[in-house]
């Protein structure tokens, strides 16, 4: 376990047994040098967490609130199905960024749910959480996993629905896949539901969840309506531009100017195709686009993003 709140904890033990030794009088031998070795070994199991490479997904899952029973017992039902939809939402996020992307329905890769599969490897009281790490996480690794970049960017979208600012709410709604939003809609309906509260502690950083900003995100989720739609239009590719991720194309049935974002996975096989001059620009395409339609909260605005799928040249 090598999460915040594992760090935190050990340099609340260390700052106790200093306080401690203060304390202890310089007559009680015994005393002193026990808490010196206990002092010792805090100290080197900190640093030795602090060196380790943080490469493997490794979160700390902290509920407290309805479903908690003091500080060791929490109710079944509750703990799996919130288990269970925040593995759904880092296998999504895997699928969604490092292996093509999620299709509009159906089974999510294999390969992907294998990669985002996590264990439950510590218990962590005080309220009650469970910490997870990824699968084969003792696994020799240079760079962070996609596991583990998909955990830190489910918390950042946990923080940014929940948030205060209304911004950063509707930014982020306009770029989450629709199939995340709705398991993160479940996610959140099953903790306000059960007037829990969710403290995310991953290695360096802690997202807390009050009831207050649950209900808020549960709120925005409940009136947010997410629609996407593949559709294939020919035409003729005016311009891609995979460092900005964006692209325009004119369609060849109405001659509308079609524009929008790329998709991460389109844009480095672009750069590849470009490499070997397969794709340029003015031929005729045919194009996936993925019409994206966003009805706020408010009811009274909506937003349409598209963003380029898919390119077979004709």
């Amino acid at each position: 376990m090598v999460t915040k709140v594992h760090r935190d904890a050990l340099r609340s033990d260390i700052a106790s047994v200093k306080d401690l030794l203060d304390r202890v009088g310089d007559r009680d031998i015994l005393s002193r040098v026990s808490l010196r070795k206990r002092l010792t070994a805090l100290e080197a199991q900190l640093a030795s967490i602090e060196g380790e490479p943080a490469t493997a997904a490794d979160v700390a899952l902290i509920f407290d609130g309805g479903p908690v029973r003091g500080s060791s017992a929490i109710d079944a039902e509750f703990a799996g199905r919130a288990l269970q939809d925040y593995q759904e939402l880092v296998t999504k996020q895997v699928a969604a960024t490092d292996f093509g992307g999620l299709a509009e329905r159906g089974r999510i890769q294999r390969q992907a749910q294998d990669t985002a599969r996590m264990n439950v490897t510590a218990l962590v009281h005080g309220s009650f959480g469970f910490v997870l790490q990824e699968d084969r996480a003792d696994e020799p690794q240079f760079f962070p996993s996609a596991t583990k970049s998909a955990v830190e960017e489910v918390s950042s979208l946990l923080a940014d629905v929940a948030s205060a600012n209304p911004d950063a709410f509707q930014a982020r709604v306009q770029e989450v896949d629709t199939r995340i939003f709705q398991t993160l809609r479940r996610f959140v309906t099953v903790l306000h539901n059960a007037a829990a509260t969710l403290r995310i502690a991953e290695q360096d950083r802690e997202v807390r969840l009050d009831q207050a900003s649950l209900r808020r995100a549960y709120e925005r989720l409940r009136d947010t309506e997410v629609v996407e739609v593949d559709e294939t239009i020919v035409g003729e590719l005016l311009g891609l531009v995979p460092i900005q991720r964006r692209f325009e194309l004119r369609n060849h049935e109405d001659g509308e100017i079609i524009q929008g974002r790329v998709s991460p996975n389109l844009s480095a096989d672009y750069l590849e195709r470009l490499e070997r001059e397969e794709i340029v620009p003015g031929r005729a395409w045919r194009a996936t686009i993925r019409t994206k339609k966003v009805d706020q909260p408010d009811r009274r605005h909506s937003t349409i993003t598209r963003t380029l799928i898919d390119l077979i040249q004709i």
